[in-house]
């Protein structure tokens, strides 16, 4: 977004400077533009805690960059795990609810454990940041597009006459890193030429509303207007609310969403209205692990203060001002819980679905992320009863051991495949690792591949997996091989990592470069390779899948001992 027309994001690498990263202070906005530089963890842990960072998608981003700052800070001993752990251990109790906090912060270990040095896991935890600030780029600018139609279909309804939208405190481009998530489909009409105008909550305590949203918008030349938080029901009673589109800090596996305090009164407001209620999101804001976000979601209570003091603009400095007895008791409640019975959708970058929990689920973080060229026909394809049976009985079992599922920040793991010709094979589809149970549907054929040209053919009625490349490189090596396997599990990888065949640990999964390393290990007797550069990632194979899956077994049960 621009600022006094010039592009920003929130977050940065300092030029020239890569050990410093640089964010817009938000205490000072709208007042003052300030950056801030953030040269150690404590700094980062501070402007997160403190928000001078906030919202949801930037928490994440900056707890990735603060993982790097702290391995800066550390030095190459026998204790380093546990203090990486106790770096984001610490960087995780900054604030409570906003879960893009623990996915980033389980993004960067899972991305370093493979690395042996500190010097290694450091470049790596840099990288992982970069990427996952891209990452939430994309992924807001895809809500918008994702979120458009919408204020396009009123538009028309309402034969070119203003849109008007209500929004609650800041979920845009200072909450995110670009584009922002309630106003991204926003800023997409605006650019488009749909004659709109945003109802700003001022959103007390802290005015994330009047101060933030209303700085972005005005910058943008979105036409706007601040009303305080009670104004919202008056509004739509009198017809001058056509939708409310809000952020989320956290939402339940079944739709339940955390956001800003005051969220659920305009959710219930909207319903008694009959007003379309829509929260933007990215599926890293979804907790798959929380089923009922009104008992479970944890709320947050932060300072007294906040609720006691507010900050303005005097005599060319921001001042607090007591608004309220000094002695009297207060509570400061952050986020509030609206059900999923009052969401009309929620927005994200794959797409748009209704807050219950199987279509939901239906939108789930794929199995890892493809790399390869996919060319993928959606169709059915010829898969007797017997090898289904005899397949699905083996991927049930690894799936009761762990060693196929879904980690706490969404992403499934782990999948198998049996030879169906002399260069073909059944593999287990794509974003399948989260399903206890499987039917032919969730497998496909993989046709053709050339591990030359990075490129898989596959049919079925689902993707093939992202692992395939690898099963598919195994398979060309050694014509005696008939059943591939690849599970997850950090301490049989660790402690079988380099006494066991490795591949390169520089070779990531999904590539033609890991592709060649199994391709060279895969005539070797062991019948099993550890995945140097895929963290936790183990590769069985045999001549049937009973072979396959009783080396992995046997390897696992020695562990447990």
């Amino acid at each position: 977004m621009n600022i006094n027309g010039k592009h920003y994001h929130t977050i940065w690498v300092k030029e020239n400077n890569p050990e410093t990263i640089q964010i817009i202070d938000q205490r000072s906005l709208p007042f003052e533009f300030k950056i801030k530089d953030l040269k150690t963890i404590e700094d980062t842990f501070q402007a997160i805690k403190e928000m001078w960072v906030r919202g949801a998608p930037l928490i994440g981003v900056t707890a990735a960059y603060g993982m790097y700052l702290g391995l800066l800070g550390l030095s190459e001993n026998d204790n380093l795990k546990n203090q990486i752990i106790d770096l984001a251990r610490y960087l995780e109790s900054s604030r409570p609810t906003a879960v893009n906090l623990k996915y980033a912060l389980d993004l960067v270990l899972e991305k370093i454990s493979g690395a042996e040095s500190l010097k290694e896991k450091t470049e790596l935890a840099f990288k992982t940041a970069n990427q996952l600030k891209a990452n939430e780029i994309e992924n807001c600018r895809l809500i918008g597009e994702n979120g458009f139609p919408f204020i396009k279909q009123i538009s028309k309804a309402k034969k070119g006459e203003t849109v008007n939208i209500l929004t609650h405190c800041n979920a845009g481009w200072l909450a995110c890193v670009d584009y922002g998530t309630a106003t991204a489909p926003i800023y997409l009409a605006h650019e488009k030429g749909i004659k709109i105008h945003i109802w700003i909550d001022e959103t007390r305590p802290r005015n994330q509303g009047a101060r933030l949203t209303a700085y972005e918008l005005e910058q943008q030349g979105v036409p706007h207007t601040v009303i305080t938080d009670n104004t919202g029901g008056l509004l739509m009673q009198k017809g001058l609310v056509d939708m409310v589109i809000v952020g989320s800090d956290r939402t339940s596996a079944n739709g339940d969403v955390a956001n800003k305090i005051g969220t659920y009164l305009k959710a219930l407001a909207a319903h008694d209205n009959n007003i379309p209620f829509y929260v933007a999101l990215p599926l890293s804001t979804i907790d798959w692990n929380i089923n009922d976000g009104i008992k479970e979601i944890p709320i947050e209570e932060r300072d007294h203060d906040e609720v006691k003091y507010v900050e303005g603009w005097n005599k060319n400095e921001i001042t607090k001002v007591r608004i309220m007895p000094e002695n009297s008791p207060v509570a400061n409640y952050s986020f509030d819980i609206t059900p999923s019975k009052y969401v009309t959708a929620l927005i994200t970058e794959k797409g748009v679905c209704r807050a219950k929990k199987q279509d939901i689920e239906k939108m789930r973080i794929e199995e890892g992320y493809i790399k390869f060229n996919l060319n993928w026909k959606e169709k059915s394809f010829d898969f007797s009863d017997k090898d289904f049976h005899e397949i699905n009985v083996y991927r049930q079992e690894l799936y009761e051991a762990g060693l196929i599922g879904t980690y706490s920040y969404g992403i499934g793991f782990g999948n198998l495949s049996v030879r169906y010709n002399k260069n073909q094979f059944i593999i287990s589809g794509s974003a399948t690792g989260n399903l206890k149970n499987l039917s032919k549907n969730h497998f496909a054929l993989v046709t053709n591949f050339d591990i030359l040209k990075n490129n898989i053919q596959c049919v079925g009625l689902t993707k093939a997996s992202s692992e395939s490349l690898s099963h598919a490189a195994i398979y060309n090596s050694n014509p005696e091989i008939n059943a591939v396997i690849h599970i997850h599990h950090k301490d049989m990888w660790e402690k079988h990592l380099n006494d066991l065949p490795t591949t390169n640990k520089k070779a990531e999964f999904g590539t033609p470069e890991i592709a060649f390393e199994l391709a060279k290990l895969a005539n070797l007797p062991s019948g099993i390779i550890i995945m140097g550069g895929h963290p936790e990632g183990i590769i069985s194979y045999g001549k049937t899948i009973e072979k396959a899956y009783n080396i992995l077994i046997e390897c696992f049960n020695k562990l447990q001992k």
